[in-house]
C-alpha cells in the first residue's frame, strides 16, 4: 500500500517548499502538506506550529532521508526544521492529539481553555515536550521564590 511519509516539517512554507523542490529535483515524488487547517477546526490550534510537512512515497522513504541527511550535514538544510529533542526525526505534531479519531477534540478543546498544555509530539520516540520552555523563578537559600525587588 502506498502512503505518504513525512520527511521534514516545518513552521513556515519557504523552507519546506526549498527541501520539497529539491526532492523532486533528485527525481523523487516529494509533496507538501499544509496541516494549518486541520489544526485550526479540529484542533482549536489557533496558532498552527509544525504544519508544514515534506512528505514522499512510502517506497521513497529510505532514499529521501538518505538525501536530505546529507543536505543537512554538508549544507544545514533542516535548519529551520522542527526536530525531536531526543531522536532527532522531524516527523513532529503539534499539538499532541490524535488527528484520527474523534476522541481527540476532547483533549484538544481542553488545550484550547488552557486546562491542559499543548505540546510538541514525535512520531518516532514519542516523546512530547513543551511549545515554551518557561524559566524557573529565582529561589533564595531556603528555595522561596525571591521578590522581584527588595524594599
Amino acid at each position: 500500500m502506498e502512503q505518504n511519509i513525512t520527511v521534514a516539517t516545518f513552521n513556515d512554507r519557504a523552507p519546506a517548499e526549498k527541501i520539497a523542490q529539491r526532492l523532486r529535483d533528485a527525481g523523487l515524488h516529494a509533496d507538501i502538506y499544509d496541516e494549518s487547517n486541520e489544526q485550526k477546526w479540529k484542533l482549536f490550534n489557533l496558532h498552527p506550529r509544525a504544519h508544514m510537512r515534506v512528505r514522499v512515497h512510502s517506497s521513497e522513504e529510505e532514499r529521501a532521508h538518505a538525501l536530505v541527511k546529507e543536505w543537512h550535514e554538508t549544507e544545514g538544510a533542516l535548519t529551520d526544521a522542527v526536530h525531536c529533542p531526543e531522536c532527532g526525526s522531524s516527523k513532529i505534531e503539534f499539538p499532541q492529539f490524535s488527528r484520527r479519531t474523534l476522541m481527540g477534540a476532547l483533549p484538544a478543546a481542553l488545550a484550547a481553555t488552557g486546562v491542559i498544555a499543548k505540546e510538541y509530539y514525535c512520531e518516532d520516540c514519542h516523546f512530547t515536550w513543551p511549545d515554551e520552555v518557561k524559566p524557573e523563578p529565582l529561589l533564595d537559600a531556603l528555595n522561596w521564590p525571591r521578590p522581584l525587588s527588595l524594599p
